[in-house]
Protein backbone atom coordinates (compact mmCIF):
# COMPACT_ATOMS: atom_id res chain seq x y z
CA UNK A 1 0.00 0.00 0.00
CA UNK A 2 2.81 2.42 0.89
CA UNK A 3 4.53 1.62 -2.42
CA UNK A 4 1.36 2.52 -4.34
CA UNK A 5 0.99 5.76 -2.39
CA UNK A 6 4.59 6.73 -3.11
CA UNK A 7 4.12 6.01 -6.81
CA UNK A 8 1.02 8.19 -6.93
CA UNK A 9 2.68 11.13 -5.19
CA UNK A 10 5.65 10.92 -7.53
CA UNK A 11 3.30 11.31 -10.51
CA UNK A 12 1.56 14.34 -9.02
CA UNK A 13 2.53 17.97 -9.54
CA UNK A 14 4.79 19.25 -6.76
CA UNK A 15 2.13 21.64 -5.46
CA UNK A 16 -0.18 18.69 -4.67
CA UNK A 17 2.18 16.06 -3.29
CA UNK A 18 2.55 17.12 0.32
CA UNK A 19 -1.14 17.85 0.82
CA UNK A 20 -2.21 14.62 -0.83
CA UNK A 21 0.21 12.45 1.17
CA UNK A 22 -0.81 13.95 4.50
CA UNK A 23 -4.54 13.79 3.77
CA UNK A 24 -4.22 10.22 2.55
CA UNK A 25 -2.71 9.27 5.90
CA UNK A 26 -5.61 11.01 7.67
CA UNK A 27 -8.16 9.12 5.57
CA UNK A 28 -6.54 5.78 6.32
CA UNK A 29 -6.37 6.55 10.04
CA UNK A 30 -10.05 7.53 10.07
CA UNK A 31 -10.87 4.10 8.69
CA UNK A 32 -8.77 2.47 11.39
CA UNK A 33 -10.83 4.27 14.02
CA UNK A 34 -14.07 3.32 12.31
CA UNK A 35 -12.98 -0.32 12.18
CA UNK A 36 -12.35 -0.33 15.95
CA UNK A 37 -15.80 1.18 16.57
CA UNK A 38 -17.46 -1.35 14.28
CA UNK A 39 -15.68 -4.33 15.84
CA UNK A 40 -16.49 -3.32 19.39
CA UNK A 41 -19.86 -1.62 19.13
CA UNK A 42 -21.50 -2.57 15.83
CA UNK A 43 -20.86 -6.31 15.80
CA UNK A 44 -24.09 -7.45 17.43
CA UNK A 45 -25.61 -7.92 20.85
CA UNK A 46 -23.26 -10.78 21.79
CA UNK A 47 -20.25 -8.47 21.71
CA UNK A 48 -22.10 -5.66 23.54
CA UNK A 49 -23.15 -8.10 26.27
CA UNK A 50 -19.54 -9.25 26.64
CA UNK A 51 -18.33 -5.67 27.05
CA UNK A 52 -21.10 -4.93 29.54
CA UNK A 53 -20.25 -7.99 31.61
CA UNK A 54 -16.56 -7.03 31.63
CA UNK A 55 -16.46 -3.27 32.27
CA UNK A 56 -19.59 -1.44 31.13
CA UNK A 57 -18.59 2.03 32.32
CA UNK A 58 -15.14 1.84 30.77
CA UNK A 59 -16.34 0.61 27.39
CA UNK A 60 -19.12 3.22 27.30
CA UNK A 61 -16.56 5.99 27.83
CA UNK A 62 -14.34 4.45 25.15
CA UNK A 63 -17.26 4.44 22.73
CA UNK A 64 -18.10 8.09 23.38
CA UNK A 65 -14.46 9.15 22.96
CA UNK A 66 -13.94 7.10 19.80
CA UNK A 67 -17.13 8.29 18.12
CA UNK A 68 -16.50 11.94 18.97
CA UNK A 69 -12.93 11.67 17.71
CA UNK A 70 -14.18 10.08 14.49
CA UNK A 71 -16.67 12.90 13.97
CA UNK A 72 -13.97 15.49 14.60
CA UNK A 73 -11.69 13.78 12.10
CA UNK A 74 -14.40 13.83 9.44
CA UNK A 75 -15.17 17.45 10.22
CA UNK A 76 -11.50 18.48 9.95
CA UNK A 77 -11.26 16.96 6.47
CA UNK A 78 -14.23 19.01 5.32
CA UNK A 79 -13.22 22.30 6.94
CA UNK A 80 -12.70 25.33 4.68
CA UNK A 81 -9.23 25.69 3.19
CA UNK A 82 -8.73 28.86 5.21
CA UNK A 83 -9.89 30.21 8.55
CA UNK A 84 -9.21 33.92 8.78
CA UNK A 85 -5.59 34.35 7.70
CA UNK A 86 -4.65 30.76 8.52
CA UNK A 87 -4.70 27.96 5.96
CA UNK A 88 -6.12 24.54 6.78
CA UNK A 89 -5.01 21.24 5.27
CA UNK A 90 -8.37 19.95 4.09
CA UNK A 91 -9.99 18.34 1.09
CA UNK A 92 -10.92 21.81 -0.15
CA UNK A 93 -7.27 22.85 0.06
CA UNK A 94 -6.31 19.77 -1.94
CA UNK A 95 -8.97 20.47 -4.56
CA UNK A 96 -7.79 24.07 -4.84
CA UNK A 97 -4.21 22.89 -5.43
CA UNK A 98 -5.27 21.25 -8.72
CA UNK A 99 -4.23 23.56 -11.56
CA UNK A 100 -7.47 24.24 -13.43
CA UNK A 101 -5.56 25.28 -16.54
CA UNK A 102 -3.59 22.02 -16.76
CA UNK A 103 -6.24 19.65 -15.39
CA UNK A 104 -9.66 21.26 -16.05
CA UNK A 105 -11.61 17.99 -16.12
CA UNK A 106 -10.01 16.68 -12.92
CA UNK A 107 -10.55 20.00 -11.14
CA UNK A 108 -14.22 20.02 -12.15
CA UNK A 109 -14.81 16.42 -11.00
CA UNK A 110 -13.06 16.96 -7.68
CA UNK A 111 -15.00 20.15 -6.96
CA UNK A 112 -18.26 18.29 -7.62
CA UNK A 113 -17.17 15.46 -5.32
CA UNK A 114 -16.17 18.03 -2.70
CA UNK A 115 -19.73 19.40 -2.65
CA UNK A 116 -21.13 15.88 -2.29
CA UNK A 117 -18.65 15.15 0.47
CA UNK A 118 -19.69 18.27 2.37
CA UNK A 119 -23.30 17.14 2.31
CA UNK A 120 -22.54 13.57 3.39
CA UNK A 121 -20.31 14.76 6.23
CA UNK A 122 -22.68 17.46 7.50
CA UNK A 123 -23.71 15.46 10.57
CA UNK A 124 -20.11 15.43 11.84
CA UNK A 125 -19.88 19.22 11.53
CA UNK A 126 -23.20 19.64 13.33
CA UNK A 127 -22.12 17.46 16.26
CA UNK A 128 -18.72 19.14 16.40
CA UNK A 129 -20.17 22.64 16.44
CA UNK A 130 -22.97 22.01 18.89
CA UNK A 131 -21.78 19.25 21.18
CA UNK A 132 -18.14 18.12 20.87
CA UNK A 133 -16.10 21.30 20.39
CA UNK A 134 -18.68 23.69 21.82
CA UNK A 135 -21.51 23.57 24.33
CA UNK A 136 -24.32 25.00 22.24
CA UNK A 137 -26.78 26.31 24.85
CA UNK A 138 -30.10 25.14 23.36
CA UNK A 139 -28.57 21.75 22.61
CA UNK A 140 -27.00 21.43 26.05
CA UNK A 141 -30.26 22.35 27.78
CA UNK A 142 -32.12 19.98 25.45
CA UNK A 143 -34.22 22.79 24.02
CA UNK A 144 -33.05 21.70 20.56
CA UNK A 145 -32.19 18.15 19.59
CA UNK A 146 -29.30 16.97 17.43
CA UNK A 147 -29.52 14.46 14.65
CA UNK A 148 -28.63 10.89 15.57
CA UNK A 149 -26.15 9.63 12.96
CA UNK A 150 -26.35 5.95 12.04
CA UNK A 151 -23.68 3.59 10.79
CA UNK A 152 -25.03 4.27 7.31
CA UNK A 153 -24.33 7.99 7.71
CA UNK A 154 -20.74 7.26 8.70
CA UNK A 155 -20.22 4.75 5.88
CA UNK A 156 -21.62 7.21 3.34
CA UNK A 157 -19.41 10.00 4.68
CA UNK A 158 -16.25 7.91 4.49
CA UNK A 159 -17.21 6.64 1.04
CA UNK A 160 -17.58 10.23 -0.18
CA UNK A 161 -14.09 11.05 1.13
CA UNK A 162 -12.64 7.99 -0.58
CA UNK A 163 -14.38 8.89 -3.82
CA UNK A 164 -12.70 12.29 -3.89
CA UNK A 165 -9.27 10.85 -3.13
CA UNK A 166 -9.82 8.10 -5.69
CA UNK A 167 -10.60 10.57 -8.44
CA UNK A 168 -7.20 12.19 -7.97
CA UNK A 169 -5.38 8.89 -7.67
CA UNK A 170 -7.00 7.40 -10.77
CA UNK A 171 -6.01 10.46 -12.77
CA UNK A 172 -2.33 10.34 -11.93
CA UNK A 173 -1.77 6.60 -11.65
CA UNK A 174 -4.58 4.63 -13.30
CA UNK A 175 -2.35 1.57 -13.59
CA UNK A 176 -2.45 1.16 -9.80
CA UNK A 177 -6.12 0.27 -10.01
CA UNK A 178 -7.45 -3.25 -10.26
CA UNK A 179 -11.24 -3.43 -10.34
CA UNK A 180 -11.35 0.03 -8.75
CA UNK A 181 -9.30 -1.04 -5.76
CA UNK A 182 -6.64 1.41 -4.59
CA UNK A 183 -5.23 2.92 -1.42
CA UNK A 184 -8.28 5.14 -0.87
CA UNK A 185 -10.71 2.45 -1.94
CA UNK A 186 -9.35 -0.42 0.08
CA UNK A 187 -11.69 -2.79 1.87
CA UNK A 188 -10.44 -1.58 5.23
CA UNK A 189 -12.46 -4.18 7.07
CA UNK A 190 -10.20 -6.81 5.55
CA UNK A 191 -6.76 -5.23 5.40
CA UNK A 192 -6.43 -2.63 8.15
CA UNK A 193 -5.03 -4.34 11.22
CA UNK A 194 -6.24 -3.18 14.64
CA UNK A 195 -6.46 -4.86 18.01
CA UNK A 196 -10.20 -4.82 18.71
CA UNK A 197 -10.75 -8.46 17.71
CA UNK A 198 -7.71 -9.48 19.75
CA UNK A 199 -9.16 -7.65 22.76
CA UNK A 200 -12.50 -9.41 22.38
CA UNK A 201 -10.74 -12.76 22.09
CA UNK A 202 -8.85 -12.10 25.34
CA UNK A 203 -12.07 -11.10 27.12
CA UNK A 204 -13.80 -14.28 25.98
CA UNK A 205 -10.86 -16.42 27.13
CA UNK A 206 -10.83 -14.68 30.50
CA UNK A 207 -14.55 -15.17 30.92
CA UNK A 208 -14.31 -18.84 29.94
CA UNK A 209 -11.49 -19.43 32.43
CA UNK A 210 -13.73 -18.31 35.29
CA UNK A 211 -16.10 -21.17 34.58
CA UNK A 212 -13.47 -23.88 34.44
Amino acid sequence: MAMIQNSITEMMPSEMREAYASLSDDVIHLHRKWKVIRELYVSGETVIELLNRTAPGFFRICKDVLVDDLFLGIRRLTDPKQTGKKQNLTLEYLADSIDAAKYPELRSKVERLLLECGGKCGFAREHSNKRIAHNDLPTKLQVESLSEPTTTHVKDALQSVRALMNEIEKHFLPSAYCNDVNIAFVDYSGVVTVDAFKLLSCLRELEASKHV
